[in-house]
């Protein structure tokens, strides 16, 4: 059996695999660096360049058929990135929206979100094997659940707490190089630490 957890967005998805306790991460950015790009892959990130077109069309039909376009090479490029072998026994772990989120963009999301669950269903994995939690549900399986507690949070929690991987080990191995100069993490790791913390979230309610 094999964990996917996603954070699904439209510029930076990112997923996480759980494989007989190896983790393995996936990411399909757009607009992201290359030298974030390099980072990522030298820490074993799966990561998938897109060619998709950010037009917005010059009327409402024809921003609609773009975007639907879109949604189905960004589907397309998700399942044939990922390893062979679908089975109807997979567990695939979303992070939901944010309660506050609202208008279009949600729209937007929900549609890209609904095309690749089907995606997943048309590749033999069952509506029944996937699950979405609330943002403060995985943040709490982090232990980042407290009033102002936040994105930071939950890459400390993953720095310091989570299972042998990677990703981990080369920010253990050079923290500064995930850092800007800031002091903040860079860009897209907060998406690959909610890829796994969704698994986390579904082993600690079905496993355990």
């Amino acid at each position: 059996m094999k964990i996917l957890g996603i954070d699904f967005s439209i510029n930076k998805p990112a997923l996480c695999i759980y494989d007989e306790g190896e983790y393995t991460f996936y990411s399909w950015p757009f607009g992201l660096s290359e030298k974030l790009k390099t980072i990522y892959r030298e820490a074993g990130v799966n990561l998938v360049d897109r060619t998709d077109v950010k037009y917005k069309g010059t009327d409402s039909s024809e921003k609609m058929r773009w975007e639907v376009r879109n949604a189905i090479e960004l589907t397309d490029l998700i399942i044939t990135s990922l390893p062979d072998g679908y089975a109807k026994d997979w567990k695939i772990a979303f992070e939901g929206l944010s309660f506050g989120s609202r208008g279009n963009v949600v729209l937007q999301l929900g549609g890209y979100k609904y095309m690749l669950m089907t995606a997943f269903f048309n590749e033999c994995v069952p509506f029944e094997n996937m699950f979405t939690y609330a943002p403060i549900t995985i943040k709490k399986t982090a232990g980042c659940s407290k009033k102002g507690m936040g994105k930071k949070d939950m890459i400390d929690a993953f720095v310091h707490d989570s299972a042998p991987n990677s990703l981990k080990n080369a920010i253990l191995n050079d923290p500064d190089k995930f850092k800007k100069k800031t002091g903040t993490w860079i860009d897209h790791l907060d998406d690959l630490v909610d890829a796994y913390w969704a698994i986390e979230t579904y082993k600690e309610k079905n496993l355990i």
